[in-house]
């Protein structure tokens, strides 16, 4: 039987992504500030009714089977209160509508929750949303829960909705911006495409035997740091040699210094106490996210068990997905990466 999905947060990075992968689908799009295509409501997750008039909840309620909730606030620098308003008492809202419907909800979360009790800087979001999942649980409701590590562009395209931090980190490496990195030999970043995200959520949302935790993650093909470094260095070569009247720059000069994370923060205090305060506090917020990756074990991954869902990353899928964001990357204006501005 076709179920009809009602899809949060459908015009987010992830959101979007899933109502691509929905194609053909009976879905209705809930957005709160950007339109998207396709049948939509606009709502708002944190009030009651959604944010809509207790009718139009209430007929909402009569059609939806399933929910894929994506709507979140994943800023690093909100405060708590804004985080929990939306990572938390949204979900509460989204769980009432749940349960009003008789709907299955599959809940994304973060794969950051497993580090939610490090002093990072993904400290208070990994908290938030360790406290929603916690209502997902304890409300006894049909669900799922997806766990998704850091989110690059479509694995063939590069394409995403809106660059993420971690976008800026590479973006800023790869542009001469950032002159050293905590990072030791042994660090892999653990990276999904939006668009195997996207099928992943949507088998969990087909699958009604669904349930319990699923890690939307690369597990053990995370890629190393250091050759993230060296593919993003490789992508600013080829871009060079195909626009001639660039300045001839010595690419190694731009490439970060890799740093042992344990004398990190005394190297950034002395380096950077002279610079500007803007350039400053923007190369210790954007190298302090590095702590989210340094000296932890690989996250478990639940690709390749989902029915009819996405096969495991592998090493050699993760560097070509990697190498599509690259190449997108490389191709933004400079001023993107600008941190002094």
């Amino acid at each position: 039987m076709r179920r009809t999905i009602l899809l949060t947060g459908a015009s987010g990075v992830v959101g979007s992504a899933v109502l691509r992968a929905l194609d053909g689908t009976p879905v209705i799009a809930l957005t709160h500030r950007r339109p998207v295509t396709g049948k939509a409501l606009h709502g708002d997750v944190t009030r009651p009714w959604l944010g809509m008039s207790p009718a139009d909840y209430r007929e909402l309620a009569t059609t939806v089977d399933v929910v894929i909730h994506c709507a979140a606030l994943v800023n690093f620098g909100a405060s708590a209160h804004s985080l929990h308003r939306v990572n938390v008492n949204g979900v509460g809202q989204i769980l009432r509508f749940v349960e009003d419907a008789g709907a299955r909800l599959v809940h994304g979360s973060t794969a950051f929750v497993a580090r939610a009790g490090a002093d990072t800087a993904l400290t208070a979001y990994a908290r938030s949303k360790a406290a929603g999942e916690t209502l997902v649980r304890e409300s006894g409701l049909p669900s799922v829960i997806a766990r998704i590590s850091t989110v690059i562009g479509d694995s063939r395209t590069g394409e995403i909705a809106r660059l993420q931090t971690f976008h800026y980190l590479i973006g800023s490496v790869m542009a001469g911006q950032l002159p050293f990195l905590p990072c030791s030999h042994r660090t892999r970043i653990d990276m999904v495409p939006t668009d195997v995200i996207a099928a992943a959520l949507v088998a969990l949302a087909r699958d009604e035997s669904a349930g319990g935790d699923h890690w939307i993650t690369a597990g053990p093909a995370g890629v190393p740091m250091r050759q993230i470094i060296d593919l993003g260095h490789q992508e600013v070569l080829a871009r060079r040699q195909h626009i001639p009247a660039l300045p001839k720059v010595d690419l190694d000069l731009l490439r970060p210094r890799l740093i042992d994370p344990d004398v990190h923060d005394g190297v950034v205090s002395s380096v950077l106490e002279s610079g500007t305060g803007s350039s400053a506090s923007i190369t210790r917020h954007l190298t302090g996210l590095m702590a989210i990756y340094n000296g932890w074990e690989p996250f478990p991954t639940s690709l390749g068990t989902m029915k009819d869902g996405p096969p495991a990353l592998t090493e050699a899928s993760a560097r070509r997905a990697l190498r599509a964001t690259l190449h997108r990357l490389v191709r933004m204006p400079a001023e993107t990466w600008d941190i002094t501005r």
